[in-house]
């Protein structure tokens, strides 16, 4: 979605003197042959000087919106990022294009910030990236008077929203800070924004009618799972098993340091000949940096971390991330499961969804704005907004509807999704069974949710999942007994059911919206199981229930249904493909090797991670295609003319050494 205004406010500054073609210069300046889709007119919008809003999934090439045009308009850009310890590497790697870039943060020292300040002062043209805490130091805001940027580049612009999923106060004062610097032409940019996120992002960097672009949230490559567990042996379990069958990188995500140092302690036990690292906001900076270089520079590592870790990781190689437990929102999944698969070939993201789950989560609400002066009542809407988007969660992990056309729904793309291989299309349920008027409703299936319904009504709210269950299948036992549950009309109601199954067809009730768990007041973690609004109407035949429960009855000659209540640890999930790396004869694979160990050779000589030389496509590239000059080998995607004087004679050298 593109949306173009017709007039601005006031005059764009656009580039002066004649504009240079926008492909031969990609080609020439950052060794790329295409432009990827929307990227050529969010770029031409920032050179005529317009405001942009790009929102853009992972991986689709953000960073050049504002990369590009920097190159291009004579004087500084100023780029905010809060990925401190990824700045020396993306500076790193455009000075290694030959662009002029430099940092501004936490980790220079006095002498450090001396020379950037008098680069800045001097008149320094090129991009500069800067925490945003910095704006508030001493020794940076006697500058800000003194820059006049020819554009602002606001990365990861949802932080600046209450209601995104990763709101930091440090933003809030972008928009002032924009003023101060004389209201210079803005790029904001994000990959995760809802309409009313981007709202906010616009009103808060008082964006003057901004272009917005929205160039959609579907990653097609990515599989999307959720394998419900009940213990947390259960899910260490799962959790191996996934690293187990996965050789690439992999990235386990956890909601709290304890759970960060646990896991990451068993699994170097459990997997001593892969490299494991710890990741968490209670590290000191050193030792972050040193972890995220350990994963970032070897194959095959596996990174066990919480949210602090995720934004801007660019390893092409990571095929599998693990949500070891669920995050607070759809939004932080969706960026944390886009750091698999990088690459463009396929790649997992599983979530193992244990209920219990749900506290941690809830803690980190109650906590919201804790010892702040914030306006209560501002603080109790966004508390409650936090717990509709964790309820939202919840509904993903259990859901029977495609996982990509959920995601693609809550942000409002209304792509349709095709050839999706998520866990419930593999198993054959419904691409889009919730589609209006589509489905009709069988007299059993009806009739079989209002029976679920009514027992749940009957108990009026004070019982979980299992004592539901064990009413309705007419189960004698201690407390059925003790509470009478004999006597009550739905007692054994659906005695030709196993227990397990009515437990499964219940939370496809709380999954469809007809019934919701809750803690009783005072009490935690004994959830008791109750009826929505939906929920009722649907009982008393004042509506349908919903068409994604049309299955729930089975099909005709199936005694069992197919109601199962998601992936087990245990399920065989069908292997991927990784597209032509496979498909390599020997000599070929045998040269990628090579040139493999050759990146590696000449990353630790630069210290750069290996990708900012080039990614694994680009090596295939030259394995498959055996350039015999350099010539020929700037020729291939991902070998601009810097590159191919850097690195070309070293790779082609070894390319052609049998």
């Amino acid at each position: 979605m593109t949306f173009r205004p017709d007039t601005l406010l006031t005059p764009p500054a656009a580039v002066d003197g004649p504009m240079p073609d926008l492909l031969e210069h990609l080609r020439d300046t950052f060794g790329l042959e295409e432009f990827r889709p929307a990227q050529r007119e969010v770029i031409q919008d920032v050179l005529d000087g317009r405001d942009v809003l790009c929102v853009m999934p992972t991986g689709a090439g953000k960073s050049l919106c504002y990369q590009f045009p920097a190159t291009l308009r004579d004087g500084l850009t100023i780029v905010v990022s809060p990925l401190i310890s990824l700045m020396a590497d993306q500076v790193q790697q455009l000075r290694d294009e030959g662009l002029s870039a430099i940092l501004w943060n936490s980790s220079l020292d006095a002498d450090q910030r001396r020379d950037v300040a008098r680069q800045l002062r001097d008149g320094f043209k090129g991009l500069l990236y800067v925490a945003p805490e910095r704006f508030a130091a001493v020794g940076f805001q006697s500058l800000l008077e003194t820059l006049r940027p020819a554009l602002f580049a606001v990365d990861e612009a949802h932080c600046i929203s209450q209601w995104g999923h990763d709101f930091r106060p440090e933003y809030a004062q972008l928009g002032e800070i924009r003023q101060k610097l004389g209201s210079p032409p803005t790029i904001a940019l994000t990959a995760t924004a809802t309409d009313d996120v981007r709202a906010d992002i616009v009103r808060q960097l008082g964006l003057r009618d901004p272009t917005v672009v929205v160039t959609g949230f579907d990653r097609p490559t990515l599989i999307y799972e959720a394998r419900h567990v009940s213990t947390n042996d259960e899910k260490r379990r799962a959790m191996l098993e996934l690293l187990r069958g996965e050789s690439g990188g992999a990235i386990i995500y956890c909601a709290t340091r304890k759970a960060v140092e646990e896991v990451a302690g068993d699994l170097q036990s459990a997997l001593p000949k892969r490299v494991v690292v710890g990741y968490h906001a209670g590290m000191n900076l050193p030792d972050r940096t040193s972890a995220q270089e350990r994963f970032m520079q070897t194959p095959q590592a596996i990174a066990v971390a919480t949210n602090a870790f995720g934004m801007g990781i660019n390893k092409p190689d990571t095929r599998l991330v693990i949500h070891y437990n669920i995050p607070g929102t759809l939004e932080a999944y969706y960026q944390e499961a886009g750091r698999a698969g990088r690459d463009g070939q396929p790649a997992r993201c599983v979530m193992l969804f244990a209920y219990h789950d749900r506290y941690t989560q809830e803690f980190f609400i109650d906590k919201i704005g804790e010892g702040s002066a914030a306006d209560p009542r501002q603080l109790e809407a966004r508390k409650r907004d936090a717990r509709d988007k964790l309820e939202l969660i919840i509904r993903y992990a259990r859901t029977h509807r495609c996982r990509r056309q959920m995601i693609l729904d809550y942000f409002g793309d209304d792509g349709a999704v095709a050839d999706c291989r998520c866990d419930v299309c593999r198993k054959g349920g419904g691409l889009d069974l919730e589609a209006a008027g589509r489905v009709e409703i069988s007299p059993e299936a009806t009739l079989l949710v209002r029976q679920l319904l009514s027992g749940v009504a009957r108990l009026n709210g004070k019982f979980g999942v299992g004592t539901v269950a064990e009413m309705l299948t007419g189960a004698s036992n201690e407390r059925t007994m003790r509470w009478q549950m004999e006597s009550m009309p739905t007692y054994g109601l659906l005695k030709a059911h196993t227990g397990k199954r009515v437990v499964a067809m219940l939370h496809r009730l709380m999954e469809s919206g007809l019934a919701r768990q809750r803690d009783p007041d005072g009490v935690k973690f004994r959830p008791v199981m109750e009826l929505t609004p939906a929920g009722v109407a649907v009982m008393r035949g004042q509506q349908p229930p919903p068409a994604a429960l049309a299955d729930l009855a089975g099909r005709k000659g199936d005694r069992t249904g197919s109601a199962g209540a998601g992936t087990g640890p245990g399920r065989r999930i069908e292997p991927i493909d990784e597209g032509d790396l496979q498909t390599m004869d020997e000599a070929t694979q045998n040269r990628f090797d090579r040139l493999r160990r050759t990146r590696a050779e000449l990353a630790r000589e630069k210290q750069i991670p290996a990708y900012c030389i080039c990614h694994d496509r680009t090596l295939r590239q030259i394995a498959v295609q055996m350039p015999v000059d350099l010539d020929a080998m700037e020729r291939i995607n991902g070998m601009g003319p810097i590159k191919i004087r850097n690195y070309g004679d070293a790779l082609l050298q070894v390319l052609h050494t049998s």
